[in-house]
């Protein structure tokens, strides 16, 4: 089953370099995350090219080393440097437009804006979210990355086992509401866990873990059930081929790009209030 062995290719590789990544923290973390949001901005525009749309794609590039920089940095958007860079960037794209020979400008404009969205600004709340564990000694990325692998093969195989009733069969045809429910379950889980093991700090509580844990678990799966849209209009089965017969970072990556930005705002929320 292709489904299990890409689960395995993860489970003895993926899990542990990432886990690795997360301990040794900012700017190593920074860096890997970075490089995969730039193949994973990549195999975006890939699949937008077979929707007749020509991005540009070194104008993304930068854009995503500029986003990892301001969650690294933690620029606010009220920042003279954030805005200027930005209106800057935001420029110098509409004009390379004009010097290019390509048409459906307007689709191109729109596509490159849109992977720039959908990629380092989603993905890349989990570089600000790994330098808030580090300022308040705290494991939430962990969990965070611990929580969407639980949910993930906790739905694949309760979805198998005694899954029958379909969620979006026109979008994926084998997600069903018994995986669906049975990863929720277990993402709020995993959060539990950590946090009576006392690795989520003080500030949130077991109630606020509860909540994050739902989070991860929901956004998670409508992540996954985004990308899965995306791949079917684009008429694909993975969104690229860096890991072979398991697809592209987009694949893999898909549950944490709605995940990450939604605990991160929450964790912002919660220790405020």
């Amino acid at each position: 089953m292709k489904e299990l062995k890409g689960r395995k290719f993860v489970l003895f590789f993926g899990i542990p370099f990432g886990v690795i990544c997360i301990l040794l923290g900012n700017p190593y973390f920074a860096i890997v995350s970075l490089i995969i949001m730039i193949i994973g901005i990549d195999e975006f525009y890939r699949l937008s090219v077979s929707k007749g749309a020509h991005p540009d794609r070194y104008f993304g590039f930068l854009m995503t080393i500029f986003i990892a920089l301001v969650y690294y940095l933690k620029l606010s958007m009220y920042d003279d440097i954030f805005f200027g860079s930005l209106c800057i960037f935001v420029v110098m794209c509409i004009l390379n437009e004009l010097f290019q020979e390509k048409k459906n400008a307007l689709l191109n404009i729109s596509t490159t804006f849109a992977g720039i969205l959908y990629v380092p600004v989603l993905l890349g709340t989990i570089i600000a979210l790994r330098e808030y564990d580090q300022v308040n000694g705290t494991y939430i990325v962990l969990a965070l990355f611990i929580s969407i692998w639980a949910c993930d093969t906790v739905a694949f195989f309760c979805g198998t086992w005694w899954g029958r009733t379909k969620i979006f069969p026109r979008v994926s045809p084998k997600k069903t509401w018994v995986g669906s429910i049975s990863g929720l379950f277990a993402s709020v889980f995993v959060f539990a866990v950590f946090s009576r093991i006392e690795l989520l700090g003080v500030n949130l509580g077991f109630i606020g873990a509860l909540v994050l844990g739902c989070i991860s678990g929901l956004f998670g799966q409508v992540g996954d059930f985004a990308e899965s849209l995306m791949k079917r209009d684009a008429g694909v089965k993975d969104s690229g081929s860096i890991l072979k017969a398991h697809g592209g970072i987009l694949d893999r990556f898909d549950s944490l790009i709605f995940a990450a930005p939604m605990i991160y705002f929450s964790v912002n929320f919660l220790t405020k209030n």
